[in-house]
């Protein structure tokens, strides 16, 4: 169950970060703006079209999730 959890934390973290990636390049890309990963980050980028705001809501929640599975895994099965 613990080496479950473990691969579950860590597929679970990297595709959130490579969502959050894949959302924050299209946003850059298509605003030849390249600190957009600050400007989304702190609520400043007003004109996110809906699939870039998807990839970045899908890749939080997904992190978040990752984030939850490391506190079971080190409440549960603790080192």
């Amino acid at each position: 169950m613990m080496l479950w959890l473990k691969l579950a934390e860590a597929a679970l973290l990297l595709t959130g970060l490579l969502l959050v990636l894949i959302g924050t390049w299209r946003y850059g890309r298509r605003r030849k703006d390249w600190l957009a990963l600050p400007r989304i980050v702190f609520n400043r980028a007003k004109d996110l079209t809906l699939q870039e705001y998807r990839w970045l809501r899908y890749g939080g929640m997904l992190l978040f999730i990752g984030v939850l599975a490391r506190i079971a895994n080190l409440t549960f099965y603790p080192v």
